[in-house]
C-alpha cells in the first residue's frame, strides 16, 4: 500500500512537470510564432512600399568599383527630376519600367567616359537586400523589388539604395522640399515607421524583426 501510494505521488508530481513543460513550450511556440508574424508583415508591409536600386560591379578590382561608383553618380543623376516628380510606388515603378534602355544608355556612356568597353544590363528583379542604414533609418533584411544594373559580368560588390521614394537621389533638403524620413513617414504605417527609426540606444522593435528575418535566412541556405 506504501508503495502504491509513492508510486501514485510520484506519477502525479510527474505529471504536474510534464503539465508545467508543456505549458512553457506552448507559451513559447505562440510567441515565437507570433514574433515571426510580426517580423514578416513588417518587412513585407515596409516592401509593398518601396522601390530599390540594385548596382552590381563587374568585379571587386579597385577600378572596377570605382566605375560601379562613376556609374551610380550618372545613373541616380540622370534619373533625379523623373523620380521626385513620382507621387507613388506604381508611378515610380512605371517611370523606372519605361526608362530602362535609357538607364542602360547612360551607364554605358559614363563607363565609355572612362575608357570602358564593359556592357550593362538592367533589369526589375525581387531580390534579397540586408540590412541597410540610409539618413536616420535602417531597412531590415528581405526581400524587395529592385531595379537590378548589372555591370560587365557582375562578379563584384553591391550598391543598394532606395529609389522610391527618393531616399538615394535627393539634393539638399532644401530642393527637395522634404527629409527622406518625411517621405517614408508620408507612406508607412507608424508602427512600420516605429521600427525603422534610428534612435537614441537599441531599437528592440527593429532587434526583433532582423532576428527572425536573419533566422529565416539561415533556414533556407
Amino acid at each position: 500500500m506504501t508503495n502504491l501510494k509513492m508510486f501514485l505521488k510520484r506519477e502525479k508530481k510527474n505529471l504536474i512537470v510534464s503539465l508545467f513543460a508543456a505549458l512553457i513550450v506552448s507559451v513559447l511556440f505562440t510567441a515565437v510564432v507570433s514574433l515571426k508574424t510580426y517580423a514578416d508583415n513588417i518587412q513585407s508591409g515596409i516592401a509593398e512600399k518601396i522601390v530599390r536600386l540594385h548596382i552590381v560591379a563587374n568585379s571587386n578590382s579597385d577600378y572596377d568599383q570605382s566605375l560601379k561608383l562613376k556609374v551610380r553618380d550618372g545613373v541616380l543623376d540622370f534619373m533625379r527630376e523623373k523620380m521626385e516628380s513620382c507621387k507613388s510606388r506604381e508611378e515610380s515603378i512605371d517611370v523606372l519600367e519605361k526608362n530602362k534602355n535609357e538607364i542602360r544608355k547612360a551607364a554605358e556612356n559614363i563607363l565609355r567616359e572612362n575608357g570602358c568597353s564593359l556592357g550593362v544590363n538592367v533589369r526589375f528583379e525581387k531580390t534579397l537586400f540586408p540590412v541597410k542604414s540610409y539618413d536616420g533609418i535602417t531597412l531590415p533584411s528581405g526581400m524587395y523589388d529592385a531595379v537590378r544594373i548589372d555591370i560587365g559580368k557582375a562578379e563584384g560588390k553591391n550598391w543598394w539604395c532606395v529609389m522610391y521614394p527618393s531616399l538615394c537621389i535627393y539634393g539638399s533638403e532644401e530642393e527637395a522640399g522634404s527629409t527622406p524620413q518625411e517621405e517614408l513617414m508620408n507612406i508607412l504605417t507608424n508602427e512600420e515607421y516605429s521600427v525603422i527609426a534610428d534612435r537614441d540606444g537599441i531599437n528592440f522593435k527593429f532587434a526583433a524583426v532582423e532576428a527572425v528575418k536573419k533566422a529565416e535566412i539561415s533556414l533556407k541556405k
